[in-house]
C-alpha cells in the first residue's frame, strides 16, 4: 500500500473512531425519593406509622409509552435519571398495593440541573 493511501486510510479510521466514541453527557435531572404504601394496618394509631416504604419495580411513562423503569430498595428509596418534563409512574403488577396499574402518579422533572425529590404514596386497600 502506498504512503498516500496509508495516510488517507489512517485519517478516515481516526475520524470514524472519534465519531463513534462520542459519549452522551451524564444525566443530571430525574427523580429521587421514596415510595410508601398505606395503610399497613386496619387501625392507625398516633404512635405507630400508618404507612411504610416498600420495594417494587416501577415503569416510567411519557405520552402513554414506557420510557424506563426503576426499582425501589427495601427502604423505598430510588433514583431514576430522566430528561426534564412530565411523566407518569406506574407500579408493576407485583407491587404490594391494591390495583397497581390504576394507581398512576404524575410527576414533573424540573429543568434545573438537579434531581427532583418526590414521595410517592400508594394505597394498600386495607380498611
Amino acid at each position: 500500500m502506498s504512503t498516500y493511501y496509508r495516510a488517507i486510510w489512517t485519517a478516515v479510521s481516526i475520524g470514524m473512531m472519534a465519531a463513534c466514541s462520542s459519549t452522551a453527557p451524564s444525566p443530571s435531572t430525574g427523580l429521587t425519593g421514596v415510595v410508601v404504601r398505606g395503610p399497613v394496618t386496619p387501625v392507625c394509631r398516633v404512635d405507630v406509622p400508618c404507612d411504610a416504604p416498600f420495594s417494587a419495580t416501577f415503569n416510567v411513562e411519557r405520552n402513554g409509552r414506557r420510557v424506563t423503569q426503576f426499582q425501589s430498595d427495601t427502604a423505598g428509596q430510588f433514583t431514576v435519571f430522566l430528561e426534564p418534563g412530565t411523566y407518569t409512574v406506574v407500579a408493576n403488577t407485583d407491587a404490594p398495593v391494591i390495583s397497581p396499574s390504576l394507581q398512576t402518579k404524575s410527576v414533573t422533572v424540573a429543568d434545573n440541573g438537579t434531581l427532583t425529590v418526590v414521595r410517592l404514596m400508594f394505597d394498600t386497600g386495607i380498611r
